[in-house]
C-alpha cells in the first residue's frame, strides 16, 4: 500500500464543558507508552482547566509493573495511552471510572470495565522498508516472518518492555492456536532483533537499520505520510482493532485532576487533536478517522479475546523471558 495522503483535521473543536479538580490540584501525574501524544494534549487540556500534565514515559509492562511496586503510596493518578491487558492483569491497583461523555464512545470499544479507551490502534501491522525489500519478496503473512532469510532483519520491541509487542505476540498465538502459534512464534523470535522500546521499530525501519518491523499502524503511517521509503502490511492470518487504554490509579494524589483529563482525553477535540497528529483512529462514532488508512471493514480482522489475553498473559511473558535468556 502506497499512501501519501495528508493527514487532516475533521470538523471543528469541541466546546463541551470539562469537570475541573479542586483548586488545589494544580497538576496530574500520567504514566504514559505515547508520550508524543500527552504532550500533544498538555496545551489544549491546560487551556481549559489550568492543569498541568507531568508524565513518565515507558513502555506498558514497565509502567504498570511501577504501578504496582508503589501501591502504597502511588505517585501516578492515571495512565494514558497502555495496553489493556496490563490493566486487567492488575485491576487492583486501578480505580474504575466512567468519564462525562462515555455514551459517545463506539460501544463495540468497550473491552473492559477496568479501563476507558484512549484510541483506537491496530498495533499489529508491519512496516516494510521498499529499498531493502523488494516487491515480490514482501511478506503478506505472520507465517512468513519464519522464514530464515529474515534473520537479523526484524524489529520487535519484546514482549516484555511493550505493551503492543505483546499485544503482536498474543495475536500470532492467537491466530495459530497454542501449539502451532509458539512454534511459529519461537522460529520468527530467531529472526528478531529485540529493540527494547516501541517507537525504535518504525524509525529503524525507516532508517534502513531493519527490513521490517512489528510495530502499530499509526506509528507506520507517520513515516509513511513523512516520505520514508516504508509499506504498511496487515498480515492475512488476523490483526487486532482495538483501543488502547488509559484508567485512573488507585488512590493517586490528585484524583480530580486524574478524572479531569480522562473526562478531556475523551472529549471530540482531544480525538480530533489524536487523528491529526499521530493518525490514530478516534473512539467517537462522531469523529472522522485519518486519511488514507483502509477501511476496517477491508481488513482481515480476528481481534484477541481479552478474557483469553489475560487469563494467559503471565504465563506467556514467562514464556517468552526464557526464550530469550537462553
Amino acid at each position: 500500500m502506497k499512501r501519501r495522503d495528508a493527514l487532516m483535521l475533521g470538523g471543528g473543536l469541541a466546546t463541551l464543558p470539562l469537570a475541573r479538580p479542586r483548586a488545589q490540584s494544580r497538576q496530574v501525574v500520567a504514566y504514559t507508552a505515547f508520550a508524543d501524544a500527552a504532550t500533544a494534549l498538555a496545551g489544549p487540556f491546560r487551556q481549559r482547566t489550568g492543569i498541568e500534565i507531568s508524565q513518565v514515559a515507558a513502555g506498558s509492562g514497565e509502567l504498570v509493573r511501577r504501578i504496582v511496586a508503589e501501591r502504597a503510596r502511588p505517585l501516578a493518578d492515571c495512565v494514558l495511552s497502555v495496553g489493556g491487558d496490563s490493566v486487567d492483569a492488575n485491576p487492583g491497583v486501578f480505580t474504575a471510572y466512567t468519564p462525562r461523555e462515555d455514551s459517545a464512545i463506539l460501544p463495540a470499544m468497550k473491552a473492559s470495565a477496568n479501563w476507558i479507551p484512549f484510541s483506537l490502534t491496530i498495533p499489529t501491522v508491519l512496516i516494510v522498508n521498499t529499498r531493502l525489500v523488494p516487491a515480490a519478496e514482501i511478506p503478506d503473512s505472520w507465517r512468513a516472518l519464519a522464514d530464515p532469510k529474515w534473520r537479523g532483519r526484524i524489529a520487535f520491541a519484546g514482549a516484555d518492555r511493550s505493551g503492543s509487542a505483546l499485544q503482536q505476540m498474543m495475536q500470532i498465538i492467537h491466530n495459530f492456536g497454542e501449539d502451532e502459534g509458539w512454534r511459529l512464534f519461537e522460529a520468527m523470535l530467531q529472526n528478531f532483533v529485540i529493540t527494547g522500546s516501541s517507537g525504535s521499530v518504525p524509525r529503524g525501519v525507516a532508517q534502513g537499520e531493519y527490513a521490517i518491523g512489528l510495530t502499530l499502524e499509526d506509528f507506520a503511517l507517520r513515516f509513511l505520510v513523512g516520505g520514508s521509503p516504508v509499506e504498511i502490511v496487515y498480515p492475512r492470518e488476523g490483526i487486532t482493532l482495538a483501543a488502547d487504554a488509559m484508567a485512573l490509579v488507585a488512590n493517586g494524589p490528585n484524583p480530580d485532576a486524574g478524572r479531569a483529563l480522562l473526562d478531556f482525553t475523551v472529549s471530540a477535540e482531544a480525538q480530533r487533536l489524536l487523528v491529526e497528529r499521530f493518525g490514530r483512529r478516534p473512539i467517537r462514532g462522531d469523529v472522522d478517522g485519518p486519511a488514507g488508512l483502509p477501511a476496517a471493514s477491508a481488513l482481515s480482522i480476528n481481534n484477541v479475546p481479552n478474557e483469553w489475553s489475560v487469563a494467559r498473559q503471565r504465563e506467556y511473558l514467562a514464556r517468552y523471558n526464557r526464550l530469550v535468556r537462553r
